[in-house]
């Protein structure tokens, strides 16, 4: 697990963000991770919560904060790493996990290496502990008290960092690169003389001693202006030695690491090819190919790190002379060629003899074939033309013999297949090669492959700023952001879109930004001169054969990014059931994934593969199959699709009734995502029927996993769709799954509304077990809102058709639906009778869910009779049930009810009963579920009041009585009211 503050709070479990909730909950873990492994007192997290103002209810919503995190974080670890004690709460994090502690140690141990003068090994260090950062620290979160002090003071050690870091490159010769970046540092923090010193030794150092001049007078203006200061001692000696042209010599390299000396040898007297004539390479070297250094370049920092590091340290597992030989391999326009370049101009000083450059890509014209590029190579490095073979391998084998005892990097941009470095290579160690390709190029022996990633938010708001300016991003963070996402991640359409802002300034953000949002006009909009997204795919695109073309075109028509591999199976089958893929199809996918179109992204919790396309790809697919396929395939397809999703769904929500099984509710969960989004494509893309079948068999499920935002969004889309179609039947089915999610969310008159529109054209078309199970769930939603009689009307005709129509499940709802109404109607004896009944017909059913929730109706009613240690026995069943199946809403009133019980059987033992009550208000809070909030609130009054507390009994009766006033719950209303009357309080 990866806990992480140099930047956005946020925390990494098995490669995924963990969803940590709202600004106050990342506060809230920011503060406990400054000071992990240590209770932490919640009067110091209210501080820092709420900046030495904490509202009344401050401490229930850190424990509301805290239960939220502890079920995510230890969720994740599979163990205890969030706990609350006496002392407070406790947040068990290893040195290893927290970026802050492994900024804090690299830049240590960076540091111990300059003082030793390894420059090379303190330069991976600190760059290691810079790349850690990914915005400001806990960025995104108001600093208070401890927070702003530990931000302040990262802040400062990141810059310090910087500047050491910026030393050691300086002692290594990488004098051009430091340059953009000095200057880009010293416009920020005009008053570091450091900074200053350090942008004046690269300047002077790279033949610029102008430049240098223009820079101390720079510094001296801007410290004399705001300080009122002359530069210091240090900052003056740089000035005069400028002057004299006499600035201290700084090696060009410290040299490689240890373990791979330069071996400095005399460079050859002869021609090898052609004794006796005189060699032209030792005036050749050292040679530089390599383009120019792009200036704006950000991100990639780890990849860069990680790459140097194979290239040139020393590996046990690699003979001596073995060539180090790195792939640089990701999505067409991610950036690969860029960041090649730069790691490339970075490693000057490890490769003295030089740097040769090919680019290889035959996209951009005939394709080169190995002999060419080695005539080339040759003439630039000294053989003269005449002295060049003509056979391809005599070529290579004269290429290796010049590279003998030499340091070089051989950089090849944009290979398409093993085939063309082949003879490429050199045959001796200290030389390496640096590779790009939009292929996983894996046959090359000994070859490690690095996956170039999309940038995030952070670099790509960078790069942005430094092409079109910063202010403009700056006056409208929003649009901003919509911009980023359009663009993905992908430097090249992030090039694009500065550049198409900096050639408009007059535009706003906004403008390309809504441009776009339209997916079928964005790659469109990606085009800015030469620099175009949609040529940069097609050019993969035209590589692949027509199987895997007509299998990407398709992928282009699924909502979702990513999927499943049943879904190709699906394509490329012709059927949607429980297809799975066969060689045939694992075949294609792994050609996409060869020409990085596609990505293995994890394994799902039923073992099956799962695989990514990015945005802008699946745009482009998307383009290519309404340009390439006909609207009766594409239809055909989309349809396919959406009968798999059924089939899937239909079978996992039979299991997860019927036994709560863990694996179905895993791949529900994991699913939920897509299947929403499935939804709604289904619903906007003419294929209404599916997607309200789709709907029906997600409403219990919906129901169940407490997916409310989810099920609402859904039933909307299909809602929509069957309005315009006009089909009465989807109509009334979407308003019923509209009325169960509002009912849910404790909306109970925009519940009923639904119900009622749903109920009478169910009535009117003649489907008379859909009305009955609108009519149970109806009966469920109004029953303790002041409508008990309309209630019992609904589970009595509702009990009347599913048990003519001899529909079990549904007997068991409308059962308990009417023992429910008839205990709100204080008909105690006769609400047991009929549960007693619906407990008999669930054990029938055997579905837990089921199950417990008679048994939890049950208990109540055991209570209101007095038969205590009945209510025990079934609340002690529903709970084990609840759990068993992970259904939260259930375990919570279960835990309500224990409460409840607690205080009827024994009110002088009244304190035993908060155990429960606290837990189910935490989960009720966590829920969302106000209806359950508000009743646990009135049981702890009603604890308070019995233990002689009565100025907590008012305040929690007070909390429960707004509660159902919001909610509209008459009788609970009364209840609250006569308690606090009990009190001496009379509430308005």
């Amino acid at each position: 697990m990866e806990f992480r503050v140099l930047g956005p709070v946020e925390v990494i479990g098995a490669g995924e963000t963990l969803p940590l909730g709202g600004p106050k909950p990342r506060t809230l873990l920011a503060a406990l991770l400054l000071d992990v492994n240590t209770a932490v007192p919640a009067d110091r997290l209210c501080e820092v919560l709420w900046a030495g103002s904490p509202p009344a209810s401050a401490q229930a919503n850190v424990r509301s904060y805290a239960a939220g995190l502890r079920g995510v974080l230890n969720a994740a670890s599979g163990g205890v790493r969030l706990s609350h004690g006496h002392q407070g709460y406790r947040l068990r994090v290893q040195p290893d996990e927290l970026d802050l502690r492994l900024f804090d140690d690299l830049a240590a141990r960076g540091r111990s290496a300059m003082a030793d003068g390894d420059h090379w090994t303190a330069a991976e260090r600190l760059r290691a502990a810079l790349g850690l950062w990914r915005g400001s620290a806990f960025d995104g979160l108001a600093h208070h008290g401890a927070l702003h002090m530990e931000a302040s003071r990262l802040e400062e050690s990141r810059l310090s960092v910087f500047e050491d870091h910026a030393a050691t490159r300086i002692a290594l010769g990488a004098y051009e690169e430091l340059v953009p970046e000095l200057q880009a540092r010293t416009a920020v923090h005009p008053l570091r003389e450091r900074l200053w010193g350090l942008l004046i030794t690269a300047q002077y150092h790279c033949g610029r001693p102008g430049d240098a001049l223009h820079s101390y007078a720079r510094a001296r203006r801007a410290l004399r202006d705001e300080l009122g200061l002359d530069p210091g001692t240090e900052l003056r000696r740089l000035h005069q030695a400028v002057l004299a042209r006499d600035l201290s010599p700084v090696p060009l390299v410290a040299g490689p690491p240890r373990s791979h000396p330069v071996r400095q040898l005399a460079p050859p007297t002869a021609d090898p090819a052609h004794p006796g004539t005189r060699s032209r390479s030792a005036e050749t070297w050292p040679i530089c190919q390599l383009p120019t250094l792009i200036p704006d370049f950000v991100g990639h920092e780890e990849l860069l790190t990680r790459a140097a590091t194979l290239l040139t340290a020393a590996d046990a597992e690699r003979p001596p002379t073995a060539v180090p030989v790195v792939v640089l391999t990701g999505l067409p326009g991610v950036g690969k060629t860029a960041a090649a370049t730069h790691l490339a101009h970075r490693l000057r000083g490890t490769f003295p003899d030089g740097q040769l450059y090919v680019q290889l890509d035959s996209a951009r014209g005939p394709r080169r074939t190995s002999a060419t590029v080695l005539a080339d190579l040759l003439l630039s490095i000294g053989v003269p033309g005449s002295a060049i073979p003509a056979a391809e391998s005599q070529r290579a084998a004269l290429f290796r013999s010049r590279l003998v005892g030499r340091r070089v990097l051989i950089v090849l941009d944009d290979v398409m297949d093993t085939s063309q470095v082949e003879h490429l290579l050199p045959g001796t160690g200290g030389c390496a090669v640096l590779i790009t390709s939009r292929a996983r190029l894996t046959a090359i022996p000994g070859v490690q492959l690095l996956d170039v990633e999309p940038l995030d938010d952070g670099d790509g708001r960078v790069l942005l700023d430094r092409i079109a300016g910063t202010r403009r991003f700056a006056t409208d963070p929003e649009a901003t952001g919509r911009l980023l996402a359009g663009c993905a991640g992908l430097p090249l359409a992030l090039r694009v879109a500065g550049a198409r802002l900096a050639g408009n300034p007059h535009r706003p953000v906004r403008w390309l930004a809504e441009r776009l949002a339209d997916e079928q006009r964005r790659l469109g909009e990606l085009r800015a001169g030469d620099l175009a997204m949609r040529a940069c795919v097609a050019t993969a695109y035209r590589g692949l054969a027509p199987d895997a073309a007509r299998v990407f075109r398709a992928l282009g028509l699924v909502p979702t990014g990513e999927f499943p591999s049943w879904i190709p199976a699906v394509i490329m089958s012709g059927v949607a059931g429980d297809e799975e893929p066969d060689d045939g199809v694992d075949d294609v996918l792994d050609a996409l994934i060869h020409a990085n179109l596609i990505r293995a992204h994890h394994v799902d919790p039923q073992g099956g593969l799962r695989y990514r396309m990015h945005d802008l790809l699946r745009a482009y697919a998307a383009e290519r199959a309404a340009e390439e396929d006909s609207p009766a395939r594409r239809r055909e397809i989309v349809g396919r699709l959406l009968d798999g999703w059924l089939h899937r769904v239909s079978l996992a929500g039979e299991r997860l009734l019927r036994t709560g099984a863990d694996m179905a509710t895993a791949w529900l969960e994991y699913e939920r995502t897509s299947l929403a989004a499935t939804v709604e494509y289904a619903a906007r893309s003419g294929h209404g029927e599916r997607a309200s079948a789709l709907l029906a068999v997600l409403d219990d499920i919906c129901h169940q996993r407490n997916w409310w935002d989810d099920w609402e969004r859904m039933a909307r889309a299909v809602l929509e769709r069957a309005s315009a179609e006009g089909d009465r039947r989807r109509i009334a089915m979407a308003q019923g799954s509209l009325a169960r999610a509002g009912a849910g969310r404790g909306r109970a008159d925009e519940a009923v509304r639904w119900f009622v529109s749903a109920i009478r054209q169910l009535d009117a078309l003649g489907e008379r077990r859909r009305a009955a199970y609108l009519r149970v769930h109806s009966s469920f939603a109004t029953t303790d809102r002041g409508l008990a009689e309309d209630a019992y009307t609904d589970a009595s005709a509702a009990v009347a058709v599913l048990s003519a129509l001899g529909d079990l499940r549904g007997m068991v709802l409308a059962l308990r639906s009417l023992g429910t109404v008839l205990f709100q109607q204080r008909r105690e004896a006769e609400a047991a009778r009929v549960l007693e009944n619906a407990l008999e017909a669930a054990e029938r059913l055997r579905q837990p869910l089921a199950l417990a929730d008679v048994l939890q109706a049950l208990a109540v009613t055991e209570i209101a009779l007095g038969r205590y240690p009945a209510a025990a026995r079934h609340l002690d069943r529903a709970l084990t049930h609840y759990r068993g199946v992970r259904h939260r809403p259930g375990e919570a009133y279960a835990l309500y009810t224990i409460g409840r019980l607690g205080l009827a059987r024994d009110p002088e033992r009244a304190g035993a009963a908060f155990s429960p009550l606290t837990q189910a208000a935490e989960m009720f809070a966590e829920l969302g579920d106000r209806r359950g909030e508000a009743l646990t609130a009135f049981m702890r009054g009603r604890a308070y009041a019995a233990l002689g507390d009565r100025e907590s009994a008012r305040g929690s009766f007070g909390a429960a009585l707004a509660g159902f006033r919001v909610l509209r719950m008459p009788d609970w209303d009364a209840r609250a009211r006569q308690e606090l009357g009990n009190l001496g309080h009379r509430p308005r």
